[in-house]
């Protein structure tokens, strides 16, 4: 008879794989591009760069145009932030099938963190790079303890990465100045990413008000210098924003 230590060693052991295999269904069912992330071959992504995986049936060209795109995106960021240090992985889809199994649903992209970002079809250019990129140098800054306890709200996350990527949808042409305002904002703009998330789909136009109430505060703190500043602070607990 096997001695009931070793029974309940390989029952332990038995439970733990369990565990790990439900739990690595779970995060390929309700988050398929985390696991992608993790896998990228898995999903059939292909390596381009260290931090570039893409579809099989983007052609060679366009894979050197993204490269290109992924580039200036990273440098219209370094510009307005004074740096861009922190590259996440791309994963790039050339097809809505792709995206689909990534887990998209809409969204031209969708930045997890400061480690990665899922591009779909309709992301893949310089205007929604930067969108994205602008999150991951913001959350980076700042720290994961200073974002997960809110100290930036969403509605300044978001209207700040449309600043920073110039977005012509949301502001009007000119320089950093809220004379680009296009919607003046309206009562309280979602302060949780939930919140962001459930009513940025619903309203039109609730980007360019944000952007609109970031682009004010900037105008009344001292512009790029100002927010660096601030940015700074919250980092380091002494503020929240705005």
């Amino acid at each position: 008879m096997e001695p009931s230590g070793r029974r309940w060693s390989k029952r332990c052991t038995l439970i733990a794989a369990v565990f790990v295999i439900l739990g690595t269904a779970s995060v390929v069912l309700v988050w398929p591009a985390v696991a992608a992330y993790l896998c990228p071959s898995c999903y059939g992504l292909e390596r381009v760069t260290d931090s570039l995986f893409v579809e099989p049936a983007m052609s060679v060209e366009d894979r050197r145009m993204l490269q290109e795109t992924v580039a200036r995106a990273a440098g219209q960021v370094a510009s307005f932030y004074g740096s861009f240090d922190r590259q996440p992985i791309l994963l790039a889809c050339a097809s809505e099938d792709c995206d689909r199994k990534l887990g998209g649903r809409g969204a031209r992209a969708n930045t997890y963190g400061t480690t990665f970002i899922r591009l779909s079809p309709r992301g893949l250019n310089q205007t929604i790079l930067a969108h994205e990129f602008s999150h991951v140098e913001l959350h980076s800054r700042i720290g994961q303890f200073r974002l997960l306890t809110r100290a930036i709200p969403a509605w300044f996350d978001e209207g700040l990465a449309v600043i920073v990527s110039d977005d012509a949808r949301y502001l009007g042409p000119g320089t950093m100045s809220a004379t680009r305002c296009l919607l003046e904002p309206q009562g309280n703009l979602p302060s949780s990413p939930f919140q962001w998330g459930h009513a940025a789909g619903k309203t039109p136009g609730l980007y360019a008000q944000a952007a609109c109430r970031v682009m004010r505060w900037l105008e009344e703190n001292g512009g790029k210098t100002g927010l660096r500043d601030a940015i700074l602070q919250v980092a380091e607990g002494k503020r929240r924003l705005p």
